[in-house]
């Protein structure tokens, strides 16, 4: 009982969880969402599950299309006119089969067990193994102890492996399986029941099976694979009514009850919503659903994006999930003989600019708040994660840049890659698109709309070079099953920035110079870290075109604020050295390394600290991670020179300018450094 309540105790921080299967891969699925924020309980609409027997009362049979189910409907009753539906529908949606190209073939067999297992009423999800569900259906089930299982499975995530199962195969068992599983559902989770059900484990989950994320994706998998499995001899005519009056609820509940914030949840709901309107256009209600959907859509979309296009949640997984989603929207939209407005196609097409230009060597995200990067493990970058994105991209906006980027056209690509997104706080400073390139992404954002799926970590950074992540981001890991790991993964000190005795910081951050070119990038933010401390940082990127670009880091602990300021550095898993007396760090890999030199205007010690490196969920690498400790009070500076580099010998690399000499909050600076035997000369000058 303890560790339920423990659970209970950590879930009552979130919020629902997940995304729609098309971009689960980005990142482990949403963000648990226990309240829609939409209406308290005395004061909430009263819904009614409607009757499969009152289906066509909800459809607008006057459509030329359905004459005949309107004539069979006058002339022979209910029961004819859902024969001649389900006609209608086989017709209006054509029969596919054969193999699933592009799942491979190992993808297909894999599809297949998972089908064969929900025949037996075996689910798996995520990195769990698999659980029996018994005879009786007992959805609201825990066998993980993940609320993010939970809420999977009422997301109908296990739909598309039956349609692909029966899509590959022809097998009858597979939708059999199918209508059993949703009638069974449907029947145990009628709205004026469930609809404010409380969840036997998870106690602070009410309403959890019509949660609007649960409505949005369920009615988004439900209509995805309806048009396969609707030409299955087993798809009754019976079952086509009891499905229809089914969705015929997920609209009403949208309707009655949309998701009441500014989140990524609320367009999540709404792409479920246009499913179904694009899917049953049938309905009475369409025209009227549509007019309801667009101004939600709109609303909801430029009030959680930034106008240089980047979703204010600053995790790049829920960007893409969300801007996937806006764009399926804007495509329904259109099918359905209508547009969207100008303004929100223009930041729909800047949501996919803010993808083009932070991605990272191996076309992913930087893993910043609750992002995953899977490791890539082909060459063939038509598998990297936004290979696709950057191509629809390049379709739907005719702009040749995203195609140039997804397939590495190196002359129709920028000349110079690094860009600012300053109304996000994100950055991304390269000398090159391809994989051999050196790139660095840093994040220093306001306040996010939702700070669950942000980590306080202003100021951080990643650092990728010559094919290899030399500083990778602590990553998330986990969401619902492991507090005490998920909490260690959020800490600012487990992250590239300032500290104050390893406390973490506030999220207050501005930009306060940007200047690039070809040859040199220089961006200075701020944060207010603490009350009493304010860290000023400024990254050179300099050398670009030569043979050893390098980086520079002042970082300026600006007031008087007394403690051990600590300066982080978590390294990618793998070998390092430390000299103490030179104060420098190198990673050993055989490929590319890392050269780390840090000076202080104070004396500082340099200590090994536990680390960890989450790339995708549930799973995780150790790493050590290199702490600059000043033990004193501020305000106080460090100097970093970041030399990335081919092999195993490092380069010469000097500070020239003497450390002690600067003062925290001090403009203009100037910086002298030599690297590989050349000196340079950085200055900057804030322009308030």
């Amino acid at each position: 009982m303890k560790k339920n309540e423990n659970r209970r105790e950590f879930l009552q921080k979130l919020g629902v969880i997940s995304l729609a299967t098309s971009t689960a891969s980005l990142i482990p699925m949403n963000s648990p969402g226990h309240s829609d924020a939409m209406s308290t309980l005395s004061d909430m609409p009263e819904l009614k599950s409607l009757s499969p027997s009152a289906l066509f009362s909800v459809l607008d049979l006057s459509k030329p299309e359905l004459a005949d189910v309107r004539k069979a409907l006058e002339r022979k009753g209910h029961d004819t006119a859902l024969n001649a539906l389900l006609s209608y529908y086989r017709t209006r949606y054509p029969k596919t089969t054969g193999l699933l190209t592009h799942l491979g073939t190992d993808g297909e067999t894999k599809v297949i067990q998972k089908a064969d297992n929900l025949e037996k009423h075996i689910f798996q999800w995520g990195p769990y193994p698999a659980a029996a569900y018994g005879a009786d259906m007992n959805w609201f089930a825990d066998p993980a102890g993940d609320v993010e299982w939970v809420a999977n499975v009422y997301r109908f995530y296990w739909v598309s492996d039956l349609a692909n199962a029966y899509q590959a195969t022809g097998d009858e068992r597979y939708v059999r399986t199918f209508i059993e599983l949703t009638s069974d559902w449907i029947k145990k989770h009628p709205l004026e029941t469930t609809l404010t059900v409380v969840h036997p484990v998870y106690e602070w989950w009410k309403g959890y099976p019509w949660l609007s994320i649960q409505t949005g994706i369920r009615a988004t998998n439900l209509c995805n694979s309806f048009r396969v499995l609707v030409h299955a001899e087993s798809f009754t005519p019976r079952f086509l009514g009891l499905l229809l009056t089914s969705i015929y609820d997920h609209q009403a509940k949208t309707e009655k009850m949309p998701m009441g914030k500014i989140h990524n949840m609320a367009i999540f709901e709404q792409r479920g919503f246009f499913n179904v309107l694009h899917t049953f256009p049938e309905f009475r209600d369409t025209q009227r659903w549509l007019d309801i959907g667009m101004e939600i859509t709109c609303k909801n979309l430029l009030a959680q994006t930034t106008t240089d296009g980047v979703q204010r949640e600053w995790c790049g997984g829920y960007h893409s999930s969300v801007y996937n989603d806006a764009l399926e929207i804007d495509s329904r939209v259109r099918d359905l003989g209508r547009e969207m407005p100008d303004y929100y196609v223009s930041r729909v097409k800047a949501m996919a600019d803010y993808i083009f230009g932070i991605s990272t060597p191996d076309l992913g995200f930087p893993m910043f708040g609750d992002t995953a990067r899977k490791k890539n493990l082909s060459k063939d970058r038509k598998k990297w994660q936004l290979y696709g994105i950057l191509k629809e991209a390049g379709r739907r906006f005719d702009d040749s840049k995203f195609h140039a980027l997804a397939d590495l056209d190196l002359p129709n690509l920028p000349k110079n890659g690094s860009i600012a997104f300053p109304g996000a706080g994100f950055y991304a400073m390269r000398n090159g698109w391809t994989p051999d390139h050196v790139y660095m992404a840093l994040h220093c954002s306001p306040p996010s709309i939702n700070p669950w799926h942000d980590q306080p970590d202003n100021g951080t950074f990643e650092l990728y070079a010559y094919g290899r992540w030399l500083m990778p981001d602590s990553g998330f890991y986990t969401y619902g099953h492991d507090q005490k790991a998920r909490d260690w993964h959020r800490q600012t000190r487990v992250h590239s920035t300032l500290t104050l005795n390893g406390k973490d910081t506030d999220t207050i951050g501005r930009q306060l110079l940007w200047q690039s070119d070809e040859n040199a990038d220089i961006v200075c933010v701020e944060n207010q870290s603490y009350k009493s401390l304010q860290h000023r940082r400024t990254i050179w990127f300099s050398g670009k075109n030569s043979e050893m670009p390098f980086f520079v880091i002042l970082d300026e602990a600006i007031t008087d604020a007394k403690g051990n300021l600590e300066l982080h550095f978590p390294l990618a898993p793998g070998p390092i050295t430390i000299n103490h007396e030179a104060q420098y760090i190198t990673t050993g890999f055989e490929d590319a390394n890392l050269l780390i030199q840090i000076k202080g205007k104070h004396p500082f010690s340099l200590n090994e600290e536990e680390g960890w490196t989450a790339s995708e969920y549930g799973k995780r690498e150790q790493r050590t991670s290199v702490t600059a400790v000043y033990e004193g009070a501020a305000p106080t500076t460090f100097i970093s020179v970041l030399v990335p580099y081919r092999g195993k010998i490092a380069p010469e690399c000097r500070l020239l300018t003497d450390p002690s000499a600067f003062i925290a909050g001090k403009d203009p600076v100037e910086i002298q450094v030599e690297v590989s035997g050349k000196k340079y000369i950085l200055h900057r000058k804030i322009q308030y």
